[in-house]
């Protein structure tokens, strides 16, 4: 991955030409600093694209980040926070680009946020994925029997075009990127050897129909979350759904991990099953991500983590950011657009921000940057405690740093100090 990954993978940019599709720039933007789009490069409007689009969003004006949002036939978005703005990233001069070849046929629409200080300005695009004459149609990708092989191999990606199950798939040192195609499901997951030294990929063609998920009953086996590895490696997960997994649905005790646009979804019972979400090492990222589990989502055990632009539903178990079980971990949570949504009737296990177990002094930061941290409550629901100190915890503090005073202070309604602790306390600093 280029240094972008890490710092803005939710979409990389597609490029329009400029005469196509919808224009829109936010009153408040100046003439020095308004973003501007000044070419969609890589697709035009209303064409027929095949093969693989290389497209990019150039821009000017002072730019934050710039989103991609593509619906039709197939979807993904991404989202890139360094020039140059490709769509589904970069690596160095490498443009993997967005693979047609294997995307439904059909209409789409990409629409393309460059946003900045000055201002928003949007720019869309609808172009058609057809066949070339003479060029094969792609392998079935809604779970019949492909002709091909399955996964199909070619300088290190393996792509899957077909439903399949994988078992305990332990991923050859030859791959470097793992590719679910659109309509594909395979059920079981991906462990990754601990004496991997190069980086990964595992993307889907379609975050929502390209997916992932366990092949049997809960099992509290580290090697059976639906990603697995104790390799010191890069880690990119992107643009697919994890359903169901046997344990975690990521669980990366070293590895620098990337996630971006992906959908982490449970649809079993009562907070039983440990379904947790995400525990990745240093210097990891989560964006424009969502996840619906039953279990702790995020981990915040083994060095900083950045979540930016992502949804976490808080269910009746788990925390959406958990500091620890125990005397253990260090790290730093950076909050750049993060939602929380309380989703029980009838209480909570965890706080949005909870720490369990141990008696060791010991301090985790939240720091509240940019589009900060969100609370909301479904209807019908009750909302969570923000703050929760469990199982005989004692001697902890959770600093936060920045946010809106009135979410982040606490107070006796929204922290929970349980049986047999002590010693804990939340410190609020430079709030607004």
């Amino acid at each position: 991955m280029s240094r972008r990954s890490r710092r803005g993978l939710a979409i990389t940019g597609l490029v329009l030409a400029a005469g196509g599709g919808a224009w829109a720039v936010a009153p408040t933007a100046s003439a020095d600093d308004a973003p501007r789009i000044t070419q969609l490069a890589g697709v035009t409007h209303r064409a027929t694209v095949s093969g693989t689009a290389r497209i990019e969003a150039r821009t000017s004006g002072t730019i934050d980040r710039v989103e991609f949002s593509l619906s039709g036939a197939g979807t993904a978005t991404w989202t890139e926070r360094e020039a140059p703005y490709y769509f589904m990233g970069n690596i160095g001069a490498t443009v993997p680009g967005w693979h047609a070849a294997t995307a439904p046929e059909g209409a789409y629409t990409l629409t393309v946020r460059a946003i900045g200080p000055g201002g928003t300005t949007r720019q869309t695009v609808r172009f058609t994925v057809g066949r070339q004459a003479g060029e094969p149609a792609p392998t079935p990708t809604n779970g019949g029997t492909a002709n091909a092989a399955n996964p199909s191999v070619s300088n290190g990606v393996a792509t899957f075009t077909a439903d399949k199950s994988i078992g305990k798939l332990s991923v050859p040192d030859s791959w470097t990127e793992i590719v679910i195609g659109a309509g594909v499901t395979l059920r079981g997951n991906f462990f990754i050897p601990a004496n991997r030294t190069k980086a990964l990929t595992i993307t889907g063609r379609d975050k929502q129909t390209s997916q992932l998920t366990g092949d049997g009953p809960h099992v509290k086996d580290y090697a059976r979350a639906g990603v697995t590895t104790e390799a010191k490696i890069k880690l990119t997960l992107r643009n697919y759904t994890s359903v169901d997994p046997r344990f975690y649905h990521m669980w990366a005790k070293s590895a620098q991990v990337v996630m971006s646009g992906m959908r982490y979804l449970d649809h079993r019972d009562l907070g039983s099953n440990n379904s947790d979400g995400f525990s990745g090492g240093d210097d990891s990222l989560i964006e424009n991500t969502f996840i619906d589990t039953w279990d702790d989502s995020a981990k915040l055990y083994t060095g900083d983590l950045t979540i930016r632009d992502t949804t976490i539903v808080h269910n009746r178990n788990g925390a959406p950011i958990q500091m620890a079980w125990g005397d253990y971990g260090q790290g730093t949570a950076i909050l750049d657009g993060l939602t929380v949504v309380s989703n029980s009737s009838n209480g909570y296990n965890q706080g949005v921000f909870s720490w369990a177990g141990g008696t060791k002094a010991d301090t985790r930061t939240i720091r509240i940057v940019g589009a900060g941290f969100t609370r909301k409550v479904n209807p019908g629901m009750v909302e969570a405690p923000l703050y929760a100190f469990k199982d005989g915890v004692k001697n902890k503090t959770i600093r936060v740093e920045g946010g809106a005073c009135s979410v982040v202070r606490s107070t006796s309604a929204n922290t929970f100090q349980g049986a047999n602790t002590s010693g804990n306390k939340v410190v609020v600093t430079g709030c607004r």
